[in-house]
């Protein structure tokens, strides 16, 4: 733990009461991170009936992200459970967590059918990921997807420990590259989108996202 870096404590983290539409989308592509980042892909190999091959990010996202490696101490680096959903598998997902009647909302945004306000996911502009150690995986506290009170991005803050730290070097590097990150999951950060937009006050630039026509019949997308 000594050789891990203090951090500086995590702000108090507010969430939006509305999102801000985005009006006009950027443009940016989808592409597929799979041979840039370690990428688990955690819903296909859940076996998610909407789940595909490969985790795709805006290609903005995706150059931020590579930054963010680069910000991070030696031996530290990226590791991506999911990016952009289509909104069938927003859906999928959605409905199958909320069928349990005392889950707490938030965990899951509602699919939305609204290009103005996709849910997070779907716009591309989203992330899960955590970090990994000499290529190893690590766990900050909880496994992905933990719909738990100690998900929360600063959960940990009351005493020093591993996963404080942690948790801050993750989200140190990600607000350096402009991320915001959910309160109730420390592996959930966004940029580019309605929630960002709302927080940050700025105006958002990603609507909702689609594959193009090579990328639905699996052709491997180059990163420009």
């Amino acid at each position: 733990m000594s050789l891990l870096p203090i951090g500086n404590p995590l702000p108090q983290l507010v969430e939006p009461s509305a999102m801000s539409p985005v009006t006009s989308d950027c443009g940016e592509p989808l592409v597929d991170v799979t041979d840039t980042f370690t990428c688990l892909e955690a819903y296909r190999l859940a076996n998610w009936t909407h789940s595909r091959t490969g985790t795709f990010l805006r290609e903005g996202v995706t150059h931020r992200l590579l930054a963010v490696n680069a910000l991070l101490p030696r031996g530290f680096a990226l590791v991506i459970f999911d990016g952009w959903r289509s909104p069938e598998l927003q859906s999928e997902l959605f409905h199958a967590a909320y069928g349990d009647p005392l889950l707490p909302p938030g965990f899951l945004a509602p699919p939305s059918d609204n290009d103005q306000l996709p849910s997070p996911h779907v716009s591309g502009g989203t992330v899960d990921l955590t970090l990994s150690f000499d290529g190893a995986a690590l766990e900050l506290g909880t496994p992905f997807d933990d719909f738990t009170e100690t998900a929360a991005t600063a959960a940990f803050e009351d005493v020093d420990s591993p996963v404080r730290r942690l948790r801050r070097m993750l989200c140190e590097a990600m607000w350096a590259q402009d991320f915001v990150v959910y309160r109730g999951e420390w592996w959930h950060f966004e940029f580019g989108t309605p929630r960002w937009a709302s927080i940050l006050k700025r105006e958002g630039i990603y609507q909702r996202a689609s594959l193009n026509d090579e990328q639905q019949f699996g052709s491997e997308v180059a990163l420009r």
